[in-house]
């Protein structure tokens, strides 16, 4: 999962953030990244790192070890 974040000044010290919808494919995020960055914005993306079932095994394999 993917998502823009977006940083700009509104007459404060201190920045504002914006974070915008999360997107399955990061192409989908890239263009409205581009789309931003034409308009003025100073943009990156974000990535939400999803854990699989894989990434269960050792907890699995600590809850078998208990019962």
């Amino acid at each position: 999962m993917y998502r823009v974040k977006t940083i700009y000044r509104n007459r404060g010290a201190d920045p504002i953030i914006e974070r915008g919808p999360w997107h399955e494919a990061r192409r989908d995020a890239e263009y409205w990244a581009e789309q931003l960055r034409l308009a003025g914005y100073s943009v990156s993306i974000e990535s939400q790192h999803i854990k699989t079932d894989d990434d269960n095994a050792d907890l699995a394999a600590a809850l078998a070890g208990m019962a």
